[in-house]
């Protein structure tokens, strides 16, 4: 249930019942010529969306701003300094647990966000909070069956941005906005230019761009929106599953309480 489309008698009704609200977040990045710059967040919004009719939750508009700094050389891209990424979305989680969400699951549809949440989410255990947080992404609890139905959908295996992955699953989220006439390479394999560092565990902030300057990875060519609807099924359906696990646990809001409870004893 989208949050912008309920009247305050089910918002409040879904808040009491199911005390869960679902954030799908994603950025706006150049994924190659092809695809859109909104393809995390519409593929995110899509899946929280879909997963919501099967275990009912209250589904937060989109949220966009996103780290995207490796791609921030190319147009469109929106990007928030460091500091301030983290604060608006405390803030905004904030506003959310103020509603009477006990729960709030992040959805993340953008890979480059990945390293910015585990360091949000650990940056959230200084302050007391009156909600839990969970991180997921759309194949969180995907089934044994589920992942090897979806990896035989693929006839390329350098998957990963702009691919032929991600490229079905965009199609099957948005039918007709995909350019495969604007390929600009189609056959975007890692370049290997920082193949001296990183063998030796040597990191650098231009990792991603070291390999695929072009924002694409693979070849996007073989997708289909067949492939897209396919894979998004599963994507769904493993969604929900994590809803439920994560509405049925109880052991985290124990433990942040326990925490908590050190936090403020620390030192006495």
């Amino acid at each position: 249930m989208k949050w912008i489309n309920l009247v305050p008698s089910e918002f409040a009704k879904l808040a009491r019942d199911e005390k869960i609200c679902v954030v799908p977040m994603g950025s706006l990045e150049r994924h190659g010529e092809h695809i859109p710059f909104g393809c995390d967040l519409v593929v995110a919004e899509t899946i929280a969306e879909r997963a919501a009719q099967l275990e009912p939750c209250v589904v937060f508009p989109g949220y966009f701003l996103g780290q995207v700094h490796e791609a921030a050389c190319f147009t469109g891209t929106v990007n928030l300094p460091a500091a301030l990424a983290v604060e608006v979305l405390a803030k905004v989680l904030d506003g959310i647990a103020a509603n009477g969400f006990e729960k709030i699951v992040v959805l993340n549809g953008h890979g480059g966000n990945s390293h910015f949440l585990e360091y949000f989410s650990m940056s959230q255990l200084d302050a007391e909070r009156d909600y839990v947080l969970y991180i997921i992404n759309g194949d969180s609890s995907m089934t044994a069956e589920e992942s090897a139905a979806t990896e035989a959908l693929w006839e390329t295996k350098t998957l990963g941005h702009a691919c032929e992955w991600e490229t079905s699953l965009y199609m099957a989220c948005s039918p007709g906005l995909v350019r495969l006439d604007l390929i600009a390479d189609p056959d975007s394999e890692p370049l290997g230019r920082f193949a001296h560092l990183r063998p030796k565990g040597i990191h650098n902030a231009h990792w991603w761009y070291a390999d695929f300057p072009l924002n694409v990875v693979g070849h996007p060519a073989a997708a289909t929106e067949e492939k897209g609807r396919v894979a998004l099924e599963h994507m769904v359906q493993a969604t929900a599953r994590a809803l439920r696990i994560i509405k049925d646990d109880t052991e985290a809001p124990r433990l942040q309480k326990e925490f908590l409870q050190k936090v403020r004893n620390k030192g006495k």
